[in-house]
């Protein structure tokens, strides 16, 4: 089977390609078809935004009857969970502290720098009202929505990448300094903990507004705890069930084809396409879970069709894609505003148009942006 190098994590923890190896030490599998689950969590997060959280004014009608993207938002915690897993799988007990850090800020910096700006071009165009230079000062030290601050910078986007960051360090360290023993009932517990929290502080939506409550429980921070928590689960189990004898057969393929397909079709029909009818959200959770480990274990047809090199194609364009959407969306609005007669009458063309657009620049922004930002951090992090 072929495998490919593994160097730092992409959203939601996919590996980076063979490009921007320049300290890695190990080979691992690639899992091409989390890569597809991956985009397709950034364009349930492109949907649930574009159709419910950004607003057009006196012409809100145009998206009005358009396909409901209610709880979209749980893809974010989905990033988490194949956060964590990752985490775990390329875990280099070699590396430092601080190199892990330096590796953290190479990937993950550029993007939020590159939001940031395009937010302040809109606001010297007077597309936006308010550009918080403050809140976006805190976004850039990868503190938005990190427990220890009030305010928020301008792309609200970037309070995922604050919470990855600092949860990621707080993981590598438990990982490097103590024994799995110990700290294998310790992650066990967090997460019991922190989804039983969660269940309860948002009456089951696993998605309230992100805040503090009781001066300390932080909604995001025990998000990306819990999240990246099961992610290292769920790597335990998926080692435990590969080192399992295991025949594979027509009625197992069967098997497993069905469970592929059926949790698949749940996971993106309940959270992105479906005003969800289920009063505690965590069965989706559950869901993608399920659906997390047998594309692990490829096992049935969906996983391995799924597992090849046009789903890497689309997972590394999926961070740029998240992280500029939002952005853009200052400037569709200006497009959509000047043709509302063409989007009110066509409003399924005019949201293709918009993710068609938003994709495109996120082709140019990861070949332009990303990848020539990273490099360049690299070598001034680690000049040999």
């Amino acid at each position: 089977m072929k495998s490919t190098n593994i160097n730092t994590l992409k959203i939601g923890g996919g590996a980076e390609s063979s490009n921007n190896n320049a300290f890695n030490l190990t080979q691992k599998e690639h899992f091409y078809n989390v890569d597809f689950l991956r985009f397709i969590g950034a364009c349930i997060i492109f949907l649930f935004h574009y159709l419910r959280n950004y607003r057009l004014g006196t012409i809100d009608k145009i998206f009005n009857n358009l396909i409901f993207t209610d709880t979209g938002y749980l893809f974010v915690s989905y990033f988490f969970i194949i956060a964590g897993f990752f985490l775990i799988y390329t875990f280099n007990k070699n590396l430092s502290v601080m190199d892990f850090i330096k590796k953290k800020i190479c990937r993950l910096w550029p993007l939020i720098a590159f939001g940031i700006l395009l937010y302040g071009i809109a606001d010297i165009l007077g597309f936006i009202k308010h550009f918080d230079l403050y809140g976006n000062i805190l976004s850039l030290l990868f503190l938005e929505n990190a427990g220890v601050t009030l305010k928020w910078g301008t792309n609200g986007l970037d309070w995922f990448v604050s919470v990855l960051f600092f949860v990621s360090i707080f993981y590598f360290y438990i990982f490097k300094y103590f024994k799995k023993t110990s700290y294998n009932f310790f992650i066990s517990i967090l997460v019991l903990l922190g989804y039983t929290f969660l269940v309860h502080s948002t009456k089951g939506s696993m998605g309230a507004a992100i805040k503090t409550l009781n001066y300390f429980f932080n909604h995001g921070i025990i998000n990306g705890l819990t999240g990246l928590g099961m992610g290292y689960l769920i790597h335990e189990f998926y080692q435990y069930l590969k080192s399992q004898p295991f025949v594979k057969s027509l009625k197992s393929t069967v098997i497993y084809t069905f469970i592929e397909a059926y949790l698949l079709c749940f996971v993106i029909y309940e959270t992105g396409f479906h005003k969800i009818h289920f009063d505690n959200k965590i069965i989706l959770i559950v869901a993608f879970v399920g659906l997390f480990l047998t594309f692990l274990l490829k096992r049935g047809i969906i996983s391995n069709l799924l597992n090849n090199k046009f789903s890497a194609i689309l997972g590394q364009y999926t961070f740029s894609l998240y992280m500029t959407h939002g952005a853009l969306w200052v400037y569709l609005k200006q497009l959509i505003l000047l043709h509302k007669s063409l989007c009110v009458a066509h409003p399924y063309l005019c949201l293709l148009g918009c993710f068609i657009t938003c994709f495109i620049f996120a082709i140019l922004t990861y070949h332009f942006v990303e990848v020539p930002a990273g490099k360049f951090l690299k070598k001034k992090f680690f000049p040999q």
